[in-house]
């Protein structure tokens, strides 16, 4: 998020596993993204288990209640995989307040929260398509089930959501797996004040094939800024001008339901297209229990 004078960005320098290995700088930029301090994380008052793996991944930073914050994947266990989003609160490079929240869906992992600030009600994009919101009040969470796009259901939430033009501008990702080696694709997207796709972008990389991810999101009077990182361990600024971004943007020309249609045309018609053999093979089968 932007705040006026400087920006914070939390973001793992080297890959490693657990805190004592890892380090996670406060990194004050001028508006010419110049550092002008680097601070370490002090998370000792955050109660860290120092003897397992446990360590905060993909941090998502934002101005709330006089205060910056954070919402990062805070990683319990490795095998079998289990983690939470932790919400902190920083004073100056301390963790001075930290909150484990607890999954809506009862899920072993959750990931990708993207936080979406409205005066002082904090809310997360929980899932894009269909559009899921989990709100937070008093400490507690309420999830929301909104609807679907038929556009984005395999994409997945990266950066935070920031105002523009009346609505919201965020980052997407979809994760490609091939060959064992994982790679990124990204989409910016448009959304009415009540989370209405309206607009959205092609999909883009930053660089080329490189893993690349991004997790932050700003937007002054002129430009767009991104945050992402390479091959988990660089972590790197882009800096685009507004008319870069409306000329990204790309209407919808097809309406809601008919995307949703196509969506589940494709979905049905995927086995037989694929596996056309085993899928007849499964229908005959089914045919035959039946009578």
């Amino acid at each position: 998020m932007y705040h006026p004078g400087s920006q914070l960005r939390p973001s793992p320098e080297r890959p490693g596993r657990g805190f004592a290995r890892r380090r996670l700088p406060v990194v004050e930029l001028d508006e010419n993204f110049c550092a002008i301090h680097i601070h370490r994380i002090d998370d000792s008052g955050a109660d860290i288990d120092r003897q397992s793996a446990s360590r905060l991944e993909d941090c998502r930073v934002f101005w709330w209640r006089d205060a910056w914050w954070f919402t990062a994947t805070w990683v319990l266990r490795d095998d079998p995989l289990f983690c939470q989003i932790a919400l902190c609160r920083l004073e100056g490079n301390r963790i001075a307040e930290r909150h484990l929240l607890p999954s809506p869906r009862d899920a072993r992992c959750e990931k990708n929260w993207m936080p979406c600030l409205d005066g002082d009600r904090l809310r997360w994009i929980y899932w894009i398509d269909p559009l899921e919101v989990v709100s937070y009040s008093d400490g507690n969470l309420s999830l929301e089930r909104r609807g679907r796009f038929g556009r984005l259901e395999t994409w997945a939430g990266s950066s935070p959501l920031v105002r523009y033009r009346g609505g919201w501008l965020c980052v997407v990702h979809l994760r490609k797996d091939r060959h064992h080696v994982s790679s990124f694709e990204h989409r910016l997207i448009e959304l009415d004040d009540d989370f209405t796709l309206r607009r959205m972008s092609r999909a883009f990389t930053f660089g080329g094939d490189d893993v690349e991810y991004c997790a932050g999101l700003c937007v002054t009077q002129t430009h767009a800024i991104l945050s992402y990182g390479v091959q988990d361990r660089e972590a790197r600024l882009m800096r685009l001008e507004l008319s870069v971004i409306e000329a990204m943007l790309r209407p919808l020309y097809i309406p809601r339901s008919l995307s949703v249609f196509f969506m589940e045309a494709r979905r049905a018609a995927g086995p037989w297209i694929r596996h056309p053999r085993r899928t007849l093979a499964a229908l005959v089968r089914r045919m035959t229990a039946a009578k």
